[in-house]
């Protein structure tokens, strides 16, 4: 890489043949019951993120009606700062029904979403064992024919896939990947372990990213698992070639990992944020979800456990908050740092 040319995570990633971008390539990995609501609503507004990528949508039996499928995305239209536009907003779906998928990701093009995720990644014993969701791994050809059709329902839009090493076994990525690989979606998210390993330490899941991308020499690779600091994602990029990375849990440790790692990728030193602007995120988020109606005690505490641990006396405090207000008020209340 030329000095004057961009880190590859910094580069725009064209999406539809070119119809859509986007403006670079580090994404916020999706995780059910964190992104959404307010979590949404206070990153996007801080400006904390360029694009989304939503938990997945559920298809079994029906498309949901445009007003349900706008109710759903409703925070994702919080706009950028500084302007009037909404930050490109990729949907994860999930089924087994092909046909299915396809009419929901067309409807879903309807409402001007950037992409449309086919999620085959999920490792809920409850998901995997209907079918959907990281059990569709068992079938490679499914997936490739999920993709293309998928492609062909909607043509302007990217179509992209979520994707493990394996169902049980990572010497199961070949046939997995030869067949996504043929259906040539915009890119892929791989994360390292496999659906049997769920999210277990695992030895060596950086190597099997290595061998992904050796496998998709032609094709994005995002890669997922294990990145808590810029300075893991750089260090993945160096060892297994990936194009793009996916941080999801690290963004729970810290809010602001996105906006630092693209500093680092321009070779700057992003300030380590400390405990007063952790309270002051989480007092913001916790204040938006008060005055949406949508504030869930159990999220405002898993934010709270990573950003202070569960042996701080403001994270002790929080647990006996019965109300949003009761929250914020401790979270107005001096720190001890205990």
């Amino acid at each position: 890489m030329a000095p004057s040319e961009p880190h590859p995570f910094l580069r725009p990633l064209l999406l539809g043949g070119g119809a859509l971008q986007l403006p670079d390539r580090i994404l916020p990995g999706p995780m059910e019951g964190i992104t959404a609501g307010s979590f949404v609503r206070v990153m996007t507004g801080a400006g904390l993120v360029s694009a989304w990528v939503t938990p997945f949508l559920r298809l079994s039996t029906d498309v949901p009606r445009t007003a349900r499928l706008r109710e759903k995305l409703a925070a994702f239209q919080t706009p950028l700062p500084g302007t009037d536009q909404p930050p490109p907003l990729i949907v994860q779906i999930m089924g087994k029904d092909i046909p299915l998928l396809a009419a929901a990701a067309a409807r879903l093009a309807g409402l001007g979403v950037a992409g449309v995720d086919l999620n085959c990644a999920c490792p809920s014993p409850a998901v995997v064992a209907n079918g959907a969701g990281g059990a569709r791994l068992t079938d490679p050809a499914w997936v490739r024919d999920a993709l293309l059709a998928l492609r062909r329902a909607c043509p302007g839009i990217g179509i992209s896939v979520k994707l493990r090493t394996g169902r049980r076994d990572p010497a199961e990525m070949p046939a997995i990947l030869a067949a996504v690989r043929a259906a040539q979606p915009d890119f892929i998210m791989l994360h390292l372990r496999t659906v049997a390993e769920g999210y277990s330490t695992v030895a060596h899941g950086w190597e099997r990213l290595a061998r992904a991308k050796e496998l998709l020499p032609d094709r994005i690779l995002f890669g997922s698992g294990d990145i808590f600091t810029a300075a893991d994602a750089l260090a993945l990029h160096r060892q297994a070639g990936v194009d793009g990375v996916t941080p999801a849990r690290g963004l729970l440790r810290n809010p602001w990992l996105i906006r630092d790692l693209r500093a680092a990728c321009a070779g700057q030193a992003a300030p380590e944020p400390d405990r007063t602007e952790k309270n002051a995120f989480l007092h913001h988020l916790c204040a938006n979800a008060r005055d949406a109606g949508d504030w869930r005690p159990g999220f405002i505490l898993e934010l709270a456990r990573n950003l202070f641990g569960v042996r701080s006396a403001r994270f002790r405090r929080l647990t006996e908050a019965a109300t949003p207000d009761a929250m914020l008020a401790v979270l107005d209340s001096p720190d001890r740092h205990a």
